[in-house]
């Protein structure tokens, strides 16, 4: 890691529904953790469309933001943020499972933008609370990037 860099740990327990994320620094301080899902519809297997999130080394890549009018299945889906996870040791390509991303959103209970909204499963992505990503995981993002650093993201299937 650089110095600007920081490295996300998303752990995710089968014998637990909720994970959890942790953020480090460079020289290797905590800054933060939040709770993560990494369950997938047809988990547990990553191996398949609609599993849990492949596990392995991912860069954030770009930052969407969900426009004011997009399709409510758009907003549902992943809220109003979603940050593209670039993998870096082929977990998602050899198992066609490109796309992988970590977003909000809550499709099947809550309206999607609620801060606080049911962590449920995706087909494949990480999702945290709304207001985590909103107040916690974008700004280091963004510090991030304005620095010419990365933000490193760890999935461990546990």
């Amino acid at each position: 890691m650089q110095k600007h860099d920081v490295h996300v740990i998303i752990n995710d327990w089968e014998r637990m529904f909720i994970g959890e994320a942790k953020c480090y620094n460079a020289d290797g301080q905590m800054l933060w953790i939040i709770p993560a899902i990494c369950k997938g519809v047809n988990g547990p297997r990553w191996d398949v469309w609609g599993g849990d999130t492949p596990p392995g080394l991912y860069v954030a890549g770009v930052l969407y933001e969900t426009k004011g009018n997009e399709p409510w299945n758009v907003w549902s889906s992943y809220g109003k943020w979603c940050i593209d996870m670039v993998e870096m040791e082929n977990q998602e390509a050899k198992h066609g499972r490109v796309g992988i991303c970590w977003h909000g959103g809550d499709p099947d209970r809550t309206p999607p933008l609620q801060q606080m909204q049911q962590l449920t499963p995706t087909y494949g992505c990480v999702r945290s609370h709304n207001r985590d990503l909103e107040e916690i995981v974008v700004p280091t993002y963004r510090k991030v990037i304005a620095q010419s650093g990365r933000m490193w993201i760890t999935v461990n299937q546990l």
